[in-house]
């Protein structure tokens, strides 16, 4: 019996593309669903959306399966989680405005959502190379060297622009630098 916790994603994805091997699918689901669902929440800030989005995703990864030619498993996966966000926006937007309802906790005190509130708005108004790179990096925590892979641009290019989106986001959150104390 194989130890399917062991195997790189490549190989995994590579039984699930020739063999249907669902226990193979089912381990790289483990993997990477919270990463693919929390990116669809964030984009969206609505559960029920974001439920729908990863279900067109999970939905799009076995439908496509003979798309995926090899390389990194993980940036296929993100692109096609980064497109599929993209379309349902792009549609949503012609549709109606996409509620946003992403803080909702009760442990925030009224300062802490103030802030958050302004984060947020900070970061979806920068250019969209540079928010993609924020959220990449600072809400879904991945590493450098994955957002390049998943964005197809080199590593000194990711550091360039969150260097620059982090010296927007200080100039745009400046009066709000006593909350942060």
């Amino acid at each position: 019996m194989k130890d399917y916790k062991n195997i790189a994603d490549e190989e995994l994805f590579e039984y699930f593309q020739i063999s249907d091997d669902k226990v193979a699918f089912q381990v790289l689901y483990d993997r990477y669903s919270k990463r693919v669902f929390a990116y669809c929440l964030r984009t969206f800030g609505n559960k029920e959306i974001a439920k729908d989005i990863f279900q067109k995703i999970m939905y799009n990864i076995i439908a496509k399966r003979d798309n995926f030619k090899g390389g990194n498993f993980l940036a296929w996966l993100m692109i096609i989680t980064r497109n599929e966000c993209l379309m349902e926006k792009r549609s949503a937007k012609n549709k109606e405005e996409v509620t946003d309802n992403t803080l909702t906790s009760d442990s925030f005190t009224s300062t802490d959502f103030y802030l958050n509130e302004h984060i947020h708005s900070a970061v979806s108004n920068l250019h969209e190379d540079y928010r993609e790179i924020v959220e990449l990096r600072y809400f879904d925590d991945f590493s450098y060297e994955e957002i390049a892979k998943m964005l197809n641009i080199s590593l000194s290019l990711v550091k360039v622009r969150l260097f620059r989106a982090k010296k927007q986001l200080s100039l745009i959150l400046s009066p709000y630098k006593e909350l942060i104390k």
